[in-house]
């Protein structure tokens, strides 16, 4: 099999469609001041500029957001749900939550007034997590529906958060669909990450939420704006918030914007091939390390985003995401250690396999040595087993 395949975005306009609006600096604002209200939940993740790296590779800059600190959850998603079970229990009260504070949310009034709820999301592991969290955080449940084939490590980590786990029979998307017909049945609270099933205005708050990770890493950057940023995609829910906030914010000098994917579950490149404006979906097993992008049903709002904004498309394999994991946690001078699961990781597997291995496709895409790369490492080592056995024991190696 190909180590990468790329498709060009010929889709691309930069038309700022009401998709693009949801991510507003107004509404960025608003999310990154509830955020705020956190308190010491809340923490902004380092960006870590890997010098020596970049060096190594031949390019001016070489960026990472390590959200592996994000919390206690290791995870960027702690922050779409707490934003969307926070907004859902602001509707329930009739509020805005432009006027409440994390605090008042946990509140013995607000409790008094809504009782006991429950909180249902379907999960390969993180977005689960962050759902049970809140859910906890609030004084209430949460049951979280997961593929098959889970690891036991993000099974626990749910459980020791208060949440239910049940590990179905099927993939991803299937436990989407069930989550929402169970949410109708019993009166859960669905709060997917994806608009494609159940309330899109759920889905949005979740994709919101994600706009603090963006936020942070702009202030961050200051005066550097990236050429290039490499964005993993599941269902796309992050990538498009975070391309919706640079494109906001940067409007003509937005950086170049690249979508990844692993092969089995390539529907955002199986898209840009087609090249006729439609998301093409993906089904079967998806059997890929990078489980939390096992996703094979584009989120439709996130496509919107992407499909005028994204530069391409590249569908990778799984060793790029064990490369960029040992790459990371194996720094090099004083660059450094970056803790970085199997999702997380692929923008450095990817960088690194464009400037060693592939140079012709690099120069295609604008890469070379004045180039800032910008990545995100969504996730720690949230199977931990697994990341041992590759960082330690070269598990998915290159043959």
């Amino acid at each position: 099999m190909e180590t990468i395949k790329y498709a060009p975005n010929r889709m691309k306009t930069r038309a700022y469609t009401k998709e693009t609006e949801l991510f507003s600096e107004r509404e960025v604002a608003k999310v990154y001041r509830f955020h705020q209200t956190m308190g010491a939940a809340y923490n902004p993740t380092p960006l870590v500029r890997l010098g020596h790296y970049a060096g190594f590779l031949g390019l001016g800059g070489f960026y990472v957001k390590d959200e592996s600190k994000r919390g206690n959850l290791k995870a960027f998603k702690l922050l779409g749900g707490a934003y969307a079970v926070a907004n859902c229990l602001c509707r329930l009260l009739g509020k805005d939550i432009a006027d409440v504070t994390f605090d008042y949310l946990k509140s013995d009034e607000v409790k008094k007034r809504l009782g006991r709820l429950t909180f249902a999301a379907a999960s390969d592991g993180n977005h689960g997590k962050s759902v049970a969290w809140a859910a906890h955080e609030f004084g209430h449940n949460a049951v979280v529906y997961m593929p098959k084939g889970t690891v036991r490590d993000r099974i626990d980590a749910i459980e020791s958060l208060g949440g239910t786990v049940v590990v179905s029979s099927g993939n991803y998307d299937w436990c989407v669909r069930e989550v929402n017909r169970l949410a109708d049945e019993k009166g859960w609270n669905a709060v997917p990450d994806t608009a494609g099933e159940g309330d899109a205005q759920v889905a949005v708050w979740v994709m919101q939420g994600y706009a603090t990770m963006a936020h942070e890493a702009i202030m961050q950057l200051g005066d550097t704006v990236p050429s290039h940023v490499f964005l993993q995609a599941g269902v796309g829910s992050m990538a498009a918030a975070v391309t919706a906030v640079f494109a906001n914010h940067y409007k003509e000098k937005c950086p170049k914007i690249y979508i990844l994917e692993p092969h089995q579950a390539a529907c955002y490149y199986d898209s840009g091939v087609k090249n006729d404006g439609s998301a093409c979906s993906v089904d079967g097993d998806m059997d890929s390390i990078m489980a939390g992008l096992s996703c094979g049903v584009p989120n439709p709002i996130s496509w919107e985003i992407i499909r005028h904004f994204a530069d391409g498309f590249f569908s990778c394999d799984d060793v790029l995401s064990a490369d960029g994991m040992r790459i990371l946690g194996n720094p090099l001078g004083n660059d450094e250690r970056i803790v970085s699961g199997e999702s997380g990781a692929i923008g450095t597997g990817l960088t690194d396999e464009l400037m060693k291995r592939q140079p012709e496709l690099a120069k295609q895409i604008g890469l070379g040595e004045s180039s800032d790369v910008l990545v995100f490492s969504t996730e720690g080592d949230t199977d931990t087993k697994n990341y041992r056995d590759i960082v330690w024991y070269g598990k998915y190696a290159r043959l």
